[in-house]
């Protein structure tokens, strides 16, 4: 029975991809009514995503029987219910201010083309119920990202990320046409469901499937811009600020998308998902380690960037994959307001006393008001049913929750806030989170797998590693960082400020593989 959901998410992507296909003399030629068009298709994709939304938690039964003309191609499921109407809000907020980011530039309609362009093929990929349509939506979308990267072209170091990312792009691309190429011989089709059941079949998902889950584990990372992968999440800052929000909060999420789609097949062949652990933690690691030494405001947001999606693939790599879902949401309205209003963050950084470290704070206090923390999130989390007997993973996510309010309460009564009012917000920061845990647990338990009740030693190891490494962090952030540096911890701070340098050899390696000889604009002119 045809059912009004899938109608509706067939039809988000196709109101903003026709917007891109109408002709360039309303799009290029007369770029402010272009922009418009641009604008209302956008408007439409969110309304029929959110209605998608809607006619899906009423269920096909209470609605008259839609029109026959949905393709088992899409998925209506909690998913991409979820994601869509994310992906279509972003995409006419970045339409919206783009207008006026851009107003009275050269090329703006072809900007708004490839945002549309871009952003539809996007909303095809959120909603792929077929790993071929998955593979082509992300080969599309990375065509018309390249251009919007490219958009100030006389700019060399935009066209010099935009080389680097290209490359590992197509190395992302390759693993997944080939994962796709493993996975149609292995079960004769390409659907994901065709591709969960033969994971989950009595024999195993075979040798075959097996390696078509270390390849959508490569993708994951190289998609995530992760260690020692990540130089160019950090170096497209040279794009117009409306791309870095598009990218960093709705693009970027591609490989966390196909981890979801696959989840079965990872799980099938667990060492794959030790690998995205692995490496997530790294990187979230090094990410927050060189956000606390960067300057610029769109530097320091695309490290957190890195780092957000490191912590994601930790999520997705020890199977918390609800919990990664409800990370992505929540990461993707906070980084996509973070970009569009960083230009406000330097009025705010030069108010009176703003950017001052906080007094008063030593490692007695860290030390007292994160174990007072740490208590008291157990202590929630349980009046929640949420205990480590159930979820041993509440041993990181935990100790991760307390260290990020410690953040905030520390600063605060150094500030002079009252003690009951820290301690409440706090509290409700805490309730908040596991609230928002167990009806994501409930909303998508038919959609993703549970969270584990059982790990096995490498996983404890992984998430004693998480919990250590993030008190680390917190202290570091709260009383490590405001402490008299000397000539040690300069030179750790210059090594941090650049990423320990970790980027450089991939970089070398990139331009000996895809050699590019970049012309200067002096050059073109001469």
């Amino acid at each position: 029975m045809p059912d009004w959901s899938e109608l509706l998410v067939l039809a988000a992507p196709a109101a903003i991809l026709a917007a891109g296909l109408l002709p360039s003399a309303l799009l290029e030629r007369a770029p402010r009514r272009g922009g418009r068009l641009v604008r209302a298709a956008a408007l439409i994709a969110l309304a029929a995503a959110l209605l998608a939304t809607v006619a899906g938690l009423v269920g096909p039964a209470s609605l008259p029987p839609a029109p026959s003309l949905t393709t088992s191609l899409l998925r209506a499921d909690g998913i991409t219910l979820t994601i869509l109407p994310l992906v279509a809000l972003l995409t006419a907020i970045v339409a919206t201010f783009g207008g006026s980011y851009l107003d009275g530039e050269r090329d703006q309609g072809r900007f708004f083309r490839w945002l549309a362009l871009t952003a539809g093929g996007f909303m095809v990929v959120v909603a792929a119920g077929d790993m071929a349509l998955f593979a082509a939506g992300i080969i599309f979308t990375g065509s018309g990202l390249h251009r919007l990267l490219t958009y100030y072209g006389d700019r060399l170091p935009a066209r010099m990320v935009a080389h680097k990312k290209l490359l590992f792009s197509r190395v992302a691309d390759a693993c997944l046409v080939t994962a796709t190429l493993l996975a149609a011989s292995a079960t004769g089709s390409t659907s994901f469901d065709a591709i969960a059941a033969a994971a989950s079949s009595e024999g195993g998902p075979g040798p075959v499937l097996s390696v078509a889950a270390w390849l959508v584990a490569a993708y994951a990372i190289l998609k995530s811009g992760q260690f020692p992968f990540h130089g160019w999440l950090l170096q497209v800052m040279e794009a117009p600020t409306p791309v870095s929000a598009l990218l960093h909060a709705g693009i970027v999420y591609s490989g966390a998308i196909l981890v979801f789609r696959t989840h079965e097949l990872l799980l099938a062949e667990g060492f794959a998902l030790v690998l995205l652990a692995v490496v997530g933690l790294m990187t979230a690691v090094l990410a927050s380690l060189a956000m606390l030494t960067q300057t610029a405001i769109k530097s320091s947001l695309a490290w957190s960037t890195a780092g957000q999606l490191g912590f994601m693939l930790l999520e997705l790599g020890l199977g918390l994959f609800v919990l990664a879902l409800l990370h992505l949401v929540a990461h993707s309205l906070y980084k996509a307001h973070a970009f569009l209003s960083s230009g406000s963050i330097v009025d705010l950084l030069r108010a009176p006393g703003a950017g001052a470290p906080p007094k008063g704070i030593g490692t007695p206090a860290w030390l007292l008001t994160v174990a007072a923390t740490i208590a008291a999130t157990f202590g929630i989390a349980a009046a929640w049913g949420i205990t480590l007997e159930r979820e041993p993973a509440l041993l990181a996510l935990g100790v991760i929750l307390s260290a990020a309010i410690t953040q905030f309460l520390l600063p605060a009564r150094a500030a002079g806030l009252p003690l009951p009012a820290v301690v409440a917000v706090g509290g409700a920061v805490a309730v908040a989170y596991f609230g928002l845990h167990s009806l994501f647990s409930y909303v998508f338990s038919g959609t993703l797998a549970p969270i584990p009740e059982e790990v096995g030693p490498l996983q404890q190891a992984l998430l004693v590693l998480t919990a250590i490494a993030f008190l680390g962090l917190s202290w570091l952030q709260a009383v490590g960082i405001h402490k008299t540096a000397g000539p040690r911890l300069t030179r750790l701070y210059v090594h941090l400020y650049n990423g320990l340098y970790t980027d450089l050899p991939v970089e070398r390696l990139v331009y000996r593989v895809w050699p590019a000889r970049f012309r200067c604009p002096a050059e073109d002119e001469a």
